[in-house]
C-alpha cells in the first residue's frame, strides 16, 4: 500500500516544496540505496537459482505485440492529456500563450502518429525532441521525472511500431535491421523505467519529504500504517526507499517480471485513491510493464523474432 504515495507532484505543487539534493549523502538517503542494492542482490539470487514456469516464458512468443501495446498506451495517455490541458502528466499544466498551444499542438500530433503508427520512427523523434524543449518552460527535474516516455519513444525508433500498424500497410521499415536490435530497445526501455521511478522516489520523497507531507496533511488516509504507529515521516521514508527498491531493481534486469507485476498491483491501487488524472498519467507505464512482462529480455528466439523487421 505504500504505492499511494506515488507520484505525489501530479497531485500536490511541487513549486512551494524544491527538491533538496544537498541531502542527498544524508543517513537515511544512504541507507534508502543500501537496502536497494541489498534488494538487487536478492533478485539476482532468485533470477539465477529460482527457475521460471514454461508457461510464464511461453508468453514470450507474443512480443510483436509490446510495440502496439506501447503505440496504444502512450497515444492515449498524450491525446488524454491534451484534453486536460497537461504535458504528459497532472503535474506540466499547459497555459494558452503560444508556448502552450504550440507544445500542446505537437503533444497532440505525435499521440495521433503514434496510435495510427504512421511515420513512427518520426514520430518518436519529435517526441523526444519535445521533452526536451519542454525543460525551458517547465524544468529539467520535472522532465527527467517522464524519462519512461522518452524510453517508449527510442524503443518505437528502433524497433518499430509492430505489424499492425498503417507504417505496415504502407510497406515501410518496421525495425532497425541489426542484430542486436531487439536487446537494446527493450534495455533501454527497462533501464528508462527503472531510472524514472528511482529518480521520482528521490524528488518526491526522500529529498523531499516537505512535498509527500504536504500530500499526507491534504489527505492524512494516505498514511495506511498511521493505525500500526507509524509516523508521517517514516512511512514517506519507506514509500521513498519502497519506490527506490523497484526502481533499481527494474535498473539491474533481474526478476523483471515480477517486479514488473508488482509495479502493476502497486499503480492499480493508487487509481482507487486518485482516480482518472492517475490512470491518464500511468497509461504509458502500464504499456511498459505489459511489454517487459512478456518480453523481459532479447536471450529468447522469441522475442527477437518478434521484434525483427517483418518480411
Amino acid at each position: 500500500m505504500l504505492g499511494v504515495l506515488a507520484h505525489v507532484k501530479w497531485f500536490t505543487d511541487p513549486r512551494l516544496h524544491p527538491t533538496q539534493y544537498a541531502i542527498l549523502l544524508s543517513a537515511p538517503v544512504i541507507a534508502a540505496f543500501v537496502l536497494a542494492i541489498g534488494a538487487t542482490g536478492v533478485a539476482y539470487l532468485i533470477q539465477h537459482r529460482v527457475p521460471e514456469p514454461k508457461a510464464i516464458r511461453s508468453l514470450e512468443r507474443y512480443a510483436k505485440t509490446g510495440p502496439l501495446a506501447l503505440r496504444i498506451a502512450l497515444g492515449v495517455a498524450l491525446l488524454a492529456a491534451v484534453a486536460a490541458n497537461w504535458l504528459f502528466v497532472p503535474s506540466l499544466v499547459l497555459h494558452d500563450d503560444s508556448v502552450g498551444v504550440a507544445l500542446r499542438a505537437v503533444e497532440t500530433a505525435c499521440g495521433l502518429f503514434l496510435l495510427a503508427g504512421l511515420f513512427t520512427r518520426y514520430a518518436a523523434i519529435v517526441l523526444a525532441l519535445l521533452g526536451v524543449v519542454a525543460m525551458v518552460p517547465f524544468s529539467i527535474e520535472s522532465i527527467l521525472e517522464q524519462i519512461h516516455i522518452l524510453g517508449i519513444a527510442v524503443f518505437l525508433f528502433i524497433a518499430g511500431p509492430g505489424p499492425v500498424s498503417l507504417d505496415a500497410r504502407r510497406g515501410a521499415e518496421l525495425a532497425l535491421d541489426h542484430r542486436n536490435a531487439p536487446a537494446v530497445a527493450i534495455n533501454l526501455l527497462r533501464i528508462a523505467m527503472g531510472f524514472g521511478i528511482a529518480y521520482g522516489a528521490l524528488t518526491e520523497k526522500l529529498l523531499n519529504a516537505a512535498l509527500a507531507q504536504a500530500l499526507l496533511d491534504q489527505s492524512p488516509f494516505l498514511n495506511v500504517l498511521r493505525p500500526f504507529g507509524v509516523s508521517d515521516p517514516v512511512f514517506i521514508w519507506l514509500a521513498g526507499a519502497t519506490e527506490l527498491v523497484i526502481g533499481v531493481v527494474i535498473l539491474s534486469g533481474q526478476i523483471t517480471r515480477p517486479v514488473m507485476a508488482v509495479g502493476f498491483a502497486l499503480f492499480t491501487v493508487t487509481l482507487i485513491v486518485f482516480g482518472l488524472p492517475e490512470f491518464i498519467g500511468h497509461l504509458p507505464y502500464y504499456g511498459i510493464m505489459l511489454t517487459l512482462f512478456i518480453a523481459p529480455d532479447a536471450d529468447s528466439w522469441h522475442v527477437q523474432r518478434g521484434l525483427r523487421r517483418a518480411a
